[in-house]
C-alpha cells in the first residue's frame, strides 16, 4: 500500500512538474477541456435565464389609498441569476405605520407563478425606497424596531404584473392579496 501511494506521489510531482515547465502541452489541454466544462455551466445557467421571460424585469408596484404605504418590487437579473428587492409596510399596531426593504428569499418564477419570502426585517419611520442626487450623501438612519416573523408571498402572474397571497405566523402581511402593476421597466 505504502509503495502504491509513493509512486501516485511521484506521478503527480513529476505531473505538476511538466506542467510548470512546458504549460503550452500539458497544462493548458487540461485547462482547455475544464473550461469547455465550465462554459457548459454558464451556457446552462444563461438557458434557464432565458427560459424566464425577460418581460418579468421591472419595477412592480402595489397601490394603496395612502400613497405612503404603497409596496414595491425590483426584479433584475444579476449574474445570470433573476433577482428581487421588495420595499413595503407594516402596522404598527397604533404606533403608526413602519417600513423596510429586503431581498426576495427562495425566489421562484414559472411562466405563470411568482413565489418568494421576506425574512427579519429592521423598521423604519420613513420609506427605505429612497432616490439620492449623485452628490447627496444618503442619511443615516436608525431602525426603530425588528419584525422577525417572515412572510410568504405566492401568486399568478398577470398581464400587467402579478397578484399575491401573502401569509405570516403573526399575521404581519400588509393584505392577504396585493396586486402588483408593473410600473417601469429596467
Amino acid at each position: 500500500m505504502k509503495r502504491i501511494l509513493k509512486i501516485i506521489g511521484i506521478l503527480l510531482i513529476v505531473y505538476f512538474f511538466l506542467a510548470y515547465a512546458f504549460p503550452k502541452f500539458i497544462a493548458v489541454p487540461f485547462a482547455a477541456w475544464n473550461s469547455q466544462q465550465v462554459w457548459k455551466e454558464v451556457e446552462k445557467e444563461h438557458l434557464e435565464t432565458q427560459l424566464v421571460d425577460n418581460e418579468i424585469i421591472g419595477v412592480y408596484e402595489y397601490q394603496a389609498e395612502n400613497k405612503e404605504e404603497n409596496h414595491s418590487i425590483f426584479i433584475d437579473i444579476v449574474d445570470n441569476k433573476l433577482v428581487g428587492f421588495y420595499f413595503g409596510t407594516e402596522d404598527g399596531s397604533g404606533h403608526g405605520i413602519f417600513h423596510y426593504g429586503n431581498p426576495l428569499l427562495n425566489f421562484k418564477l414559472t411562466e405563470k407563478e411568482i413565489a418568494f419570502e421576506i425574512g427579519q426585517r429592521e423598521l423604519f419611520e420613513t420609506t427605505r425606497n429612497k432616490v439620492y442626487k449623485a452628490d447627496e450623501k444618503p442619511k443615516k438612519e436608525i431602525a426603530i424596531g425588528i419584525s422577525k416573523s417572515p412572510l410568504k408571498y405566492s401568486g399568478q402572474l398577470t398581464e400587467l404584473g402579478f397578484e399575491l397571497n401573502c401569509e405570516s405566523e403573526f399575521n404581519d402581511c400588509w393584505e392577504n392579496k396585493m396586486e402588483f402593476k408593473k410600473v417601469y421597466d429596467l
